[in-house]
């Protein structure tokens, strides 16, 4: 009796679906490629029962002609590959040619299509993967596909889908993933009777962006402007670090048009973010990457949803250096805005997917951000700054003539109903008298803090002249005094400094602020100090770790590190960081070869903690009393520096309130 025998051409398809088939949104999502692959730009999908018991896409694509039609349902049929060299450059969605036949072999399908110019169309119905009837019939031109009882025939993975709702939620992700990568295609989804999803397909990126992220998200989100950089070109739209998600189901890629699943591109986004996000959030927003068709190999998953990267270093360097720069160039200052309570008799209006005006005026021009010879961008990560260095931009000068001179309050001249506030003169200069340095928890960060040349950023005011003499005196700032155009009234919880301009109120948390500053002072530091080892640590690495340290040892070497080749796969480190502990030596080069192994900067999450306990040990705390003079010249640094917008820890240190924000809280502007 023979044991090996050849399967069925009916339980091949039904196997081959297990692969392409995995629930309804699978169904929709073959189905809309094809559809984006005919040139539509209209594409209609309607579902009820989450998808199970009936799906409709209709496009207005390119349709098909009564002898292609009855082809496309046969295993590896496709009009979209010739030969070999077509698999090394694939440009469409579907290429394949199995998704048709194994989604027939498991459902009822009804197909209307006509091709532009033909009198007639023609209909197909299938049952099980055999068509069932063909004949002609009239029909709008391009191609609608109507998928009956998914599973009917395989009711054993009918136990594995979940209810309606979560179905429907899956196609929702689908056509939302549709509409991202393609904004001129108009989309629409309608579910069991009603339009939940629609996008206006006139080529604008921010319309499908608005649809899918709501329109809280929206205003904080930030355009990725076009950066062209290695052969490849990035663009999209991120969130502002305030507003960061604990998980990251709102981050989406692309690839050339096509939604993927990309580890390399995620770690590259979250990278950008890097010490600027609270611990424990993550970024959102929509990046996509365009490249040569032939760098990137999008057959190695039966979904297709994740790619190959021929090259995966110019690939993160790309993503990382276009969301760091749009990070540096924003302010990421949260607005704190008044929302009035709806009436209990109100009726709630449901919101239409249409882009408000606030999203038109912000997004409505595309900006291009061509890498030209000898433009500044932002650095791909290094060792001795991980910070992109942008420089600070010009502040606009506040209309002080507008206000009181008052140290506490400033307001305009009260008017007759108003009572009159006693006002006090402010100080007509500073005198700044430096305050001993603090006695810090470590002796090697003592000694790092009281040897190196590091600036002291806002000298403590004494209050009476007769202090005594610190015991050291830090040298006096050689920085020039700056102008933010906002003025210090005063600070409360004695945290929280408080300023205004001529836009509103600012809050600025003092101790957060300040760590961030010394925190960027210390990453900044070309001249790393160093304590020399009493007896070398010799760190064995694999083979694997030891190639990658023996390629950037240069840059490990500029971390602060003297380390030599010790004989096969093992390094002598002989001197390291002043404020790294020696048994630390052999699990921080491991990290350093992990990193600079998957195309990550050669930066040890371990020295960034070390480096974020001196900022904090040393900044102004939270609880103490400071002088009007200090917080004013904090209050100028914080917003002269867009660098210095959130702690090292991803908190924010500013907050402004708007002037129309607190008129609208007092009643004095219509809502």
């Amino acid at each position: 009796m023979a044991i090996i025998h050849e399967l069925s051409p009916h339980l091949a398809d039904l196997i081959a679906a297990g692969e392409v088939v995995e629930r309804p949104s699978s169904v929709a999502k073959e189905l809309i490629e094809n559809a984006i692959d005919a040139g539509s730009t209209r594409i209609t999908v309607e579902i009820e029962n989450g998808g199970i018991s009936y799906l409709r896409i209709a496009d207005n694509g390119c349709g098909m002609s009564a002898e292609d039609a009855p082809v496309a349902f046969r295993r590896h049929a496709t009009s979209k590959l010739r030969t070999e060299a077509d698999l090394a450059a694939i440009g469409t969605l579907g290429f394949r040619g199995e998704a048709l036949a194994a989604i027939s072999s498991v459902t009822r399908i009804d197909l209307f299509t006509r091709q532009k110019g033909a009198i007639a169309g023609i209909h197909l119905h299938l049952e099980a993967g055999d068509i069932q009837v063909q004949e002609e019939a009239g029909c709008p031109e391009g191609t609608t596909i109507v998928v009956r009882d998914l599973f009917y025939n395989t009711p054993a993975r009918m136990k594995f889908l979940k209810k309606d709702f979560t179905e429907a939620g899956y196609i929702l992700g689908v056509v939302q993933h549709a509409a991202l990568s393609h904004p001129e295609i108009a989309f629409c989804l309608i579910r069991d009777g009603k339009q939940v999803f629609s996008t206006d397909g006139k080529g604008k990126l921010v319309t499908p962006v608005f649809a899918v992220f709501g329109k809280d998200m929206t205003a904080n989100m930030l355009e990725v402007p076009r950066c062209e950089r290695n052969g490849m070109a990035v663009y999209g739209y991120i969130v502002k670090p305030h507003a960061g998600r604990p998980n990251r189901s709102m981050q989406h890629f692309f690839v050339n048009g096509r939604y993927v699943k990309s580890r390399l591109m995620q770690a590259a986004l979250e990278e950008a973010y890097r010490n600027a996000i609270i611990t424990g959030k993550y970024p959102s927003g929509a990046v996509f990457l365009e490249l040569p068709l032939g760098a990137v190999d999008v057959n190695v998953h039966p979904a297709k949803t994740e790619v190959k990267f021929s090259q995966e270093k110019p690939v993160f360097e790309a993503v990382y250096v276009a969301c760091k720069n749009a990070l540096a160039a924003s302010d990421n200052i949260p607005l704190l805005q008044h929302k009035e309570k709806a009436a209990a008799d109100k009726p709630q209006e449901k919101p239409q997917q249409t882009t408000p005006s606030f999203v038109q005026q912000r997004f409505a021009a595309p900006v291009s951000q061509t890498v030209q010879p000898g433009q500044k961008v932002a650095e791909v990560p290094v060792i001795e700054d991980f910070l992109v260095a942008v420089p600070p931009r010009t502040p606009k000068p506040a209309p002080r003539g507008l206000y009181v001179a008052a140290p506490r309050i400033l307001r305009e001249e009260p008017s007759a109903d108003e009572v009159p506030v006693l006002e006090e003169p402010i100080p007509t200069e500073k005198q700044a008298v430096p305050q001993a340095q603090e006695k810090l928890p470590s002796d090697s960060i003592k000694q790092m803090t009281e040897h190196r040349s590091f600036e002291q950023p806002a000298p403590v005011i004494q209050e009476t002249a007769s202090a005594p003499a610190p015991a050291v005196v830090p040298p006096e700032p050689t920085f020039a005094p700056l102008d933010s155009g906002a003025r210090v009234i005063g600070e409360c919880f004695q945290t929280y400094l408080i300023a205004e301009d001529a836009d509103g109120l600012i809050l600025i948390d003092k101790h957060a602020a300040h760590e961030r500053i010394l925190f960027n002072k210390l990453r900044a530091q070309t001249d790393m100090p160093q304590q020399e080892l009493l007896t070398p640590v010799v760190v064995e690495l694999s083979g694997e770790e030891a190639a990658a340290v023996q390629a950037g040892i240069e840059q490990i070497r500029q971390a602060g590190f003297v380390i030599d080749d010790f004989g096969e796969n093992s390094f002598a480190v002989r001197s390291v960081p002043a404020y790294l502990d020696s048994a630390d030596v052999p699990s921080v080069i491991s990290e350093l070869a992990d990193k600079l192994i998957h195309s990550r900067a050669a930066v040890p999450d371990r020295l960034d903690d070390l480096i974020h306990t001196v900022a904090c040990k040393a900044a102004i705390k939270a609880g103490k009393a400071t002088s009007l003079t200090e917080l004013q010249d904090l209050c100028d640094r914080v917003l002269a520096d867009e660098n210095v917008r959130s702690c090292p820890h991803g908190r924010p240190t500013t907050v402004r309130l708007t002037k129309y924000e607190i008129d609208k809280l007092f009643k004095r502007v219509n809502q």
